[in-house]
């Protein structure tokens, strides 16, 4: 399944705000325990990514609003309709988690684009 045939908002989800499997693991990972404030360092043990990493995904996650912070700690809190999209995605790291990581990194990468750009013919201008 690529990402042109999910629906529009969990396209806008993983295009937008969990564009890695990493961002993926630790948005839910909140989300299974959405009334408890975590810790950079509890989430990075839970999900096994680096300490950085599970730092630099989580300033992300707050930064796309669906994530709340309050000193070090973090929590789920995404917008009410943004909830019913987690709910999605979390169904399809369940069910479809081949199709998920697909859609995920179904995209070329943007420097890709710009190796690409280099190479293209262009017509001369008059």
């Amino acid at each position: 399944m690529s990402r042109s045939e999910l629906p529009e908002v969990l396209q806008d989800l993983i295009g937008n705000h969990t564009p890695s499997m990493d961002h993926v693991a630790i948005l839910l990972d909140l989300r299974s325990a959405p009334e408890t404030h975590h810790s950079v360092a509890d989430v990075a043990a839970r999900t096994r990514l680096d300490r950085a990493v599970s730092e630099r995904v989580l300033r992300e996650l707050t930064a796309s609003r669906i994530v709340s912070r309050d000193g070090h700690l973090y929590w789920y809190a995404p917008a009410a309709d943004i909830r019913a999209t987690v709910d999605s995605l979390a169904d399809m790291y369940h069910t479809k988690p081949v199709s998920l990581v697909k859609a995920i990194y179904d995209r070329p990468a943007r420097a890709a684009h710009s190796f690409a750009d280099a190479f293209r013919i262009r017509k001369a201008e008059p």
